[in-house]
């Protein structure tokens, strides 16, 4: 069996811990509103602080977590391969998560996309995200750089900019679609200009589909049966239709085998996302 790598967390206070990932004692996640902190401490506890008091502290018989003997004797750390653990040498023990079964039960693919976040309700969740179109392969899609999401049933605004950093999505008032970034010019187009395109749509099913008068599609990233998929904008010139699901999260949530929608969109209906928030 392939040795997964372990990565050095260097983002102390971001509120994302990357897959692979490995966070050491006296290292700390914050929500985005900084209110939550995520202590990984010097003895040996993973605790969740609301200002200076303690709100959670990771032990055994939680709710969808597993325990053990400590199994490595090395130092204290928690690392996300998939599940979450903490190992503790100083108590001789090892906590984590208990998630549901990986989109496509894919486990191998599930190691290297899923990330764990601290949200502003403080609650934490372990998130597997699925790319299922890009525009561009070769431009990583990742939940650390600066993104906007545009949620399943939205139909694109003409001549709007949806702009993260220096990258801009824009439905052009001609028809087509483009994604650019500052003096580098277009970086990707759906080259559907001057063919009558009418609408573009992130549809409930998936799909991308940018329609014509007549409501023929001109254009489609060919993602439909993903219910639930969002188009995401980054700020490296990303854009792509990923699909999310939480797999386990400290309250509210159930993990399961089965993929199943769980979550609404916290703050009504806004036109575009910072960052999913799952609500239980």
């Amino acid at each position: 069996m392939a040795t997964l790598p372990r990565y050095p967390f260097t983002e102390n206070g971001s509120s994302v811990l990357l897959p692979l990932h490995e966070m050491s004692a006296g290292q700390y996640l914050q929500s985005p509103d900084k209110r939550f902190r995520l202590d990984v401490q010097a003895d040996g506890n993973l605790v969740i602080y609301d200002g200076a008091t303690a709100v959670w502290v990771a032990t055994a018989g939680q709710p969808f977590t597993s325990s053990g003997k400590q199994i490595d004797k090395s130092k204290i750390y928690f690392y996300l391969m998939y599940y979450a653990f903490l190992n503790d040498p100083t108590h001789g023990r090892m906590w984590g998560t208990a998630n549901s079964t990986p989109l496509n039960n894919d486990i191998w693919g599930a190691y290297v996309r899923t990330y764990l976040s601290l949200q502003n309700d403080g609650n934490l969740v372990v998130t597997d995200s699925v790319p299922v179109w890009a525009s561009n392969s070769a431009i990583p899609i990742s939940p650390v750089v600066e993104s906007i999401y545009i949620p399943a049933g939205t139909t694109l605004e003409v001549d709007r900019r949806y702009v993260v950093g220096g990258t801009t999505l824009v439905f052009q008032s001609d028809g087509n679609l483009v994604v650019s970034n500052g003096p580098l010019g277009v970086l990707w187009a759906s080259w559907t200009q001057n063919k009558g395109a009418a609408r573009a749509v992130m549809q409930e099913d998936g799909n991308f589909v940018i329609y014509g008068q007549d409501n023929t599609p001109l254009w489609f990233t060919g993602t439909a049966g993903k219910p639930g998929a969002m188009a995401k904008i980054q700020a490296n010139g990303s854009f792509s239709i990923i699909s999310e699901k939480p797999v386990w999260a400290r309250f509210g949530f159930t993990p399961t085998i089965l993929p199943k929608r769980v979550f609404n969109w916290d703050g009504g209906a806004w036109s575009t996302y910072d960052r999913p928030v799952w609500t239980f």
